[in-house]
C-alpha cells in the first residue's frame, strides 16, 4: 500500500499545478546543483515563472482518449476495491486512483513504451472480481493483489533510451533518474556504493506492479539503507533475505539456497508472500469469525467489543 500513499501525496502537490517551480523565491538552481545550493543574489525576487517553468507530471496530461484496455484494467485495479468497499460499508465511493492509472498507462501504451497482453489483463480483471467478492476482505489493508495481476506491464525500451518508468525498460534495465516530474534513462543496475531507493515510479505504483524490482533491479546487488550493497555469498553472514539474492534465504544468519517457507511450515521470521510467521509457523489470514488480537491476523480486520479484549475477524470499515 505504500506506493499508493506516496502517489496521493504526489498528486496532491503536483496534480494540475500551474505554479512555477520556485515561485516567489528567485531562480531555480540547475538540476546538477546540490540541493543546498542557493539562488544567485542577483536573481529577481519576484515570481517570474513562465509556462516553461510549470511543474508537470512525468506522464503529461493530454486530450487523447483513454486506451480501452488501460481503462478496463485500471478500473479493476482501483475501481473495483473502492466501489465494493463502499457497497459493503454503506457509504459513497471514496477517492480512487483509477482515472490517473488510466491516463498514465494510456500514455505509455500510445508511446509504444510498454505492452499489456489482453488475455493476461482479462485474467487479472477476473481475479480482482473474485478477490473482492462478498465483504469479508474489507479491512484496513484490503485484499492483496492477485498473482494474475503482477507482471502485466512489460517494457520495450532499450538501454540508454529515455523513459518515464522502469516498466518501460526491457527486462534487466532500470529507469534511473525518474521521478514524479522527471524522466530518466534505461540503464543497467547500479554498482555497489551508489544511492538507491529514493525515487517514486509513478506507472509501477499506479498499475500496482509491486514486484517490478525483480525484472528491473535498481542495484547489481541489493538496496539497503538507501545504498547499493554487494550480495552475500552462500554461507556468508546475513540479516535480510534480500541480501542473499534470488533463490536464497537468510537462515540462522547465513545465506543458503532455498525459498521462504510456505503455509504450515516452520519459520523464524518471514514466510512466503501472503503468509506471516506466528509462533514459529507460517499461517495465512484468518477467515470471518475466527478469534483475533490484531488486524494483521485477519483477511479483513479484527473487530473488538466495548471491553476491547479479544476480537473476531470480519468486515472492518474503519481504516484504524
Amino acid at each position: 500500500m505504500r506506493p499508493a500513499f506516496l502517489l496521493l501525496f504526489v498528486f496532491g502537490v503536483f496534480g494540475g499545478c500551474t505554479c512555477g517551480k520556485d515561485a516567489g523565491s528567485g531562480a531555480t538552481p540547475s538540476a546538477s546543483a546540490p540541493a543546498s545550493a542557493a539562488p544567485s543574489a542577483s536573481a529577481p525576487a519576484a515570481n517570474t515563472s513562465t509556462p516553461d517553468d510549470e511543474v508537470r507530471p512525468v506522464y503529461p496530461k493530454t486530450n487523447d482518449p483513454p486506451d480501452p484496455l488501460a481503462e478496463k484494467l485500471c478500473d479493476a485495479l482501483h475501481g473495483v476495491p473502492t466501489k465494493r468497499r463502499a457497497t459493503c460499508c454503506g457509504h459513497a465511493p471514496g477517492f480512487s486512483l483509477a482515472a490517473e492509472c488510466t491516463r498514465t498507462l494510456s500514455y505509455a501504451l500510445r508511446e509504444k513504451a510498454v505492452t499489456v497482453d489482453a488475455a493476461a489483463a482479462d485474467a487479472c480483471i477476473a481475479a480482482m472480481e473474485k478477490a473482492h467478492e462478498g465483504c469479508a476482505w474489507v479491512g484496513p489493508t484490503g485484499a492483496p493483489l492477485p498473482a494474475a495481476c503482477d507482471g502485466l506491464v512489460r517494457g520495450v525500451l532499450a538501454e540508454d533510451k529515455p523513459c518515464r518508468s522502469s516498466l518501460e525498460c526491457g527486462d534487466g534495465l532500470r529507469c534511473l533518474g525518474v521521478g514524479p516530474t522527471d524522466t530518466g534513462t534505461c540503464r543497467r543496475p547500479l554498482p555497489t556504493g551508489f544511492p538507491c531507493g529514493v525515487s517514486v515510479d509513478t506507472l509501477a505504483a499506479l498499475t500496482r506492479q509491486d514486484t517490478f524490482e525483480a525484472r528491473h533491479p535498481e542495484c547489481s546487488g541489493y538496496c539497503a539503507q538507501r545504498r547499493c550493497r554487494e550480495l552475500v555469498a552462500e554461507g556468508g553472514a546475513c540479516k535480510l533475505d534480500v541480501a542473499c539474492g534470488a533463490g536464497k534465504i537468510c537462515d540462522d544468519g547465513k545465506c543458503r539456497a532455498g525459498a521462504l517457507p510456505g503455509e504450515g511450515r516452520t519459520c523464524k521470521l518471514t514466510c512466503a508472500a501472503g503468509l506471516r510467521c506466528e509462533k514459529g509457523q507460517c499461517v495465512g489470514p484468518k477467515e470471518e469469525g475466527a478469534a483475533c488480537e490484531r488486524d494483521v491476523e485477519c483477511r479483513g480486520g479484527c473487530l473488538r467489543g466495548d471491553a476491547g479484549k479479544g476480537g473476531t475477524c470480519g468486515m472492518k470499515c474503519r481504516m484504524l
